[in-house]
């Protein structure tokens, strides 16, 4: 097929089965390489359909403004959606980011906006937010497409990216939790239409989407100082919570054995789908794989990083001591807390 613009290269990612002892014997591990979309990344996906609904509904036009929120990888595919479709793109970040994506954002034509200022919880989040809410008010006509609430997030990857997951050869899938428009989109397919899947949320230590308390981590593009709209609960069997140190470990030991280079919320997912399997009678997983290792070599890749922030790699028997002694978050008590 011959594509009419770039957007249409988004979806229909590869996958592989990874081989490695810390896969429990006879249970398989499938890793879903969503860094093969055209801004090497999951977010694609979700930005084309935040997109598509607002060009249809008319809350954006050709010409008019988008403005977002990111930590990273929505930023890419939003400036990109801006060159195909012609509207202008203004992307708020904070000091966590790369520069290389901020040179990508701007290489796509978008604008950046840079806030400095930490919120009550000690990081940016919210504070990206209420500079989006005021660009919103300075630019007449802007759109907000609130990846964290807009349910137009969720059911894009209900309709298009579930068919991907359930079509593969598993009893389980396991994906990172930040708006939670992506996994729980595809949970609550699986819910209604492949049931027998089970759906396990991974997070990192530090976020507050599971527990009641923030504090600053390293990892992009996951977890959140809040719950969002977008994260349901009732769709998800399991959670489990993982280290920076852990999640970055994983990603050196895929990188180095397997040829494998993942972003850090890609380790987490891994060790968490690990975890799953030893801990679970589930024989066949597949782990979401947000984005690739390329977006982070000055930062987690990079050894004189490490060390500013006195992170010591784990080897791999200490790696798997760690993924087979994880016990889960209960997602029953976290239900019950907001009342499901």
């Amino acid at each position: 097929m011959i594509a009419k613009n770039i957007a249409e290269c988004i979806g229909n990612t590869p996958v592989v089965e990874l081989k490695d002892n810390l896969i429990p014997d006879g249970k398989r591990l499938y890793l879903k390489l969503d860094y093969f979309n055209p801004n090497f990344s999951v977010k694609d996906r979700t930005a084309i359909g935040l997109v598509k609904a607002a060009l249809k509904d008319g809350k954006l036009k050709p010409g008019g403004t988008l403005i977002e929120s990111t930590s990273g990888n929505l930023g890419k595919s939003l400036s990109m959606l801006g060159a195909v479709y012609g509207f202008n793109v203004i992307i708020v970040v904070d000091p966590k980011i790369s520069q290389s994506l901020l040179k990508w954002y701007k290489a796509y034509g978008a604008k950046v906006e840079m806030v400095r200022d930490k919120d009550e919880n000690g990081g940016y989040q919210r504070t990206r937010i209420n500079r989006v809410k005021e660009l919103v008010q300075e630019h007449v006509g802007a759109y907000w497409p609130n990846q964290y609430d807009n349910p137009d997030n969720p059911t894009y990857h209900y309709f298009n990216t579930a068919k991907e997951i359930t079509a593969l050869p598993i009893d389980s899938v396991v994906g990172a939790v930040s708006t939670g428009g992506h996994l729980c989109g595809i949970g609550k397919a699986i819910k209604d239409k492949k049931s027998s899947i089970k759906v396990i949320a991974s997070d990192v230590e530090g976020s507050a989407v599971f527990r009641n308390s923030f504090t600053p981590y390293l990892i992009n593009g996951v977890g959140l100082g809040w719950r969002s709209k977008n994260t349901d609960i009732s769709v998800l069997d399991d959670i489990y919570i993982s280290s920076d140190q852990e999640a970055i470990s994983m990603c050196h030991l895929l990188a180095k054995e397997h040829g494998i280079m993942i972003g850090g919320s890609g380790g987490l997912v891994v060790s968490s789908a690990l975890s799953w399997l030893h801990n679970s009678n589930s024989e066949s997983a597949v782990a979401i794989i947000p984005d690739t290792g390329i977006n982070y070599l000055d930062q987690f890749y990079d050894e004189d990083w490490l060390n500013s922030k006195a992170i010591t790699l784990l080897n791999r028997e200490r790696l798997n001591e760690e993924i087979k002694h994880k016990k889960p978050d209960s997602v029953l008590q976290v239900r019950e807390k907001v009342n499901i």
